[in-house]
């Protein structure tokens, strides 16, 4: 559909297509689906080429991001790099009454929104995680710190000035009213699969037959390997079960990737594979190498971050790992609907015993993936959030 002669919608995202981080992928699927729908888009980002045209959305390249970083210093200096960059290009170039979508990475990005207030814009702010809550989980903030009370105040004068803040669940919208005050112009779109494993036999798979693993029952965990997520429990599994013919697939990378690669070394664990990022154009066939599919949470951080893997493996017909306080909102969601293992952080030895047990019932894992796929065509999709997000920036 062509462009009408509105003024485009401004996306403002650090990381796009051909990123290969969640994010980029959410908000590449984000802009080409609003495109579809009639709402003409030009993105702001760092890691497209310049003045490229995707599927009908303007790109415009800031500055460079060639690739992630675990080093915070580099994050900050580069976000900071962003945020400038992109508060002066919209100065120069938005026009008064002109939406913008602002995507919240780097975490501070959020401060645009009142700025060019000023200028006459109006934006729609989307928590991918609840910030600062999320750098007070990792460690890196004070819970009552100077700095947490001040960003707290920030992310509160954010969304108060905002037409609306988008959360990714129920259970982040009762967080950030916790942080920030009652009152907000919350509304909840959850994310989607970006991609989803192509229907068949998994003994026929491409990327498992590579690894020489189509017969052997395979655990995967792909995506970030974040500080807020609780690779340990899973790794110590994996010793438990080490003669035990089971395999544990990490695909991924991020600031715990060195932790993975020394625990596997140092415990000589030869029933652990570690890959990185896999491109996009692939998780069609990595979706589908494995048996059932991780997702684990530091304690404490359920309600902070909505991982958008989760919509990933239900769309791809394969039961969810859930490692994470059992009490909370995906737990008990994946309990009611019958479609996935729930254990405890730190749990290892009850998680090894699941999986274990597991391995011996193929019937079992093949009628909870089946109830996995189910749910995300009665609960979620790209066309449903779209549809939200249509609705939202009309």
């Amino acid at each position: 559909m062509k462009p009408t002669n509105q003024l485009p919608l401004l996306l403002i995202t650090e990381h796009f297509a051909p990123g290969h981080g969640a994010t980029a992928q959410l908000m590449t699927d984000l802009a080409c689906g609003l495109v579809a729908r009639g709402i003409p888009v030009t993105v702001l980002t760092a890691t497209a080429a310049d003045g490229i045209e995707l599927n009908a959305v303007q790109v415009v390249r800031l500055c460079n991001t060639k690739a992630e970083t675990a080093f915070l210093l580099k994050k900050l200096l580069r976000g900071v790099r962003f945020f400038c960059l992109a508060l002066f290009w919209v100065f120069c170039h938005g026009g008064r009454g002109q939406k913008l979508l602002i995507a919240s990475n780097p975490p501070f990005i959020g401060l645009l929104g009142p700025l060019l207030r000023l200028r006459g814009l109006r934006y729609v702010f989307i928590f991918q995680d609840l910030f600062p809550r999320s750098a007070v989980l990792s460690g890196l903030l004070a819970v009552n710190g100077f700095a947490t009370t001040l960003l707290r105040a920030l992310m509160a004068w954010i969304c108060r000035c905002s037409d609306a803040t988008v959360v990714l669940s129920e259970a982040m919208a009762t967080a950030l009213q916790h942080d920030c005050g009652t009152g907000l112009p919350l509304k909840v779109i959850h994310n989607w699969a970006v991609e989803w494993a192509l229907p068949g036999d998994r003994a026929q798979n491409e990327f498992a037959k590579k690894l020489g693993l189509e017969d052997t029952f395979l655990v995967q965990y792909s995506g970030n390997f974040g500080r807020l997520h609780d690779l340990d429990t899973l790794l110590r599994a994996a010793l438990v079960l080490r003669h035990q013919p089971l395999r544990f697939l990490f695909i991924g990378g991020g600031a715990k990737e060195v932790e993975l690669r020394e625990f596997v070394h140092k415990q000589q664990l030869s029933n652990v594979i570690q890959l990185p990022y896999q491109p996009r154009a692939h998780l069609p066939i990595t979706l589908g190498a494995c048996d059932i599919s991780a997702i684990a949470l530091r304690p404490g951080v359920e309600a902070t971050v909505a991982p958008c893997k989760f919509y990933g493996i239900l769309a791809s017909a394969r039961p969810v790992l859930l490692v994470a306080n059992p009490s909370c909102d995906l737990a008990q969601l994946l309990l009611a609907e019958k479609c996935g293992l729930v254990v405890s952080p730190g749990e290892a030895n009850a998680l090894a015993e699941q999986l274990f047990s597991l391995q011996q019932h193929p019937e079992r894992v093949a009628a909870m993936g089946q109830r996995a796929r189910q749910l995300y065509e009665q609960r979620f999709g790209l066309e449903r959030s779209l549809q939200a997000y249509g609705a939202l920036l009309r």
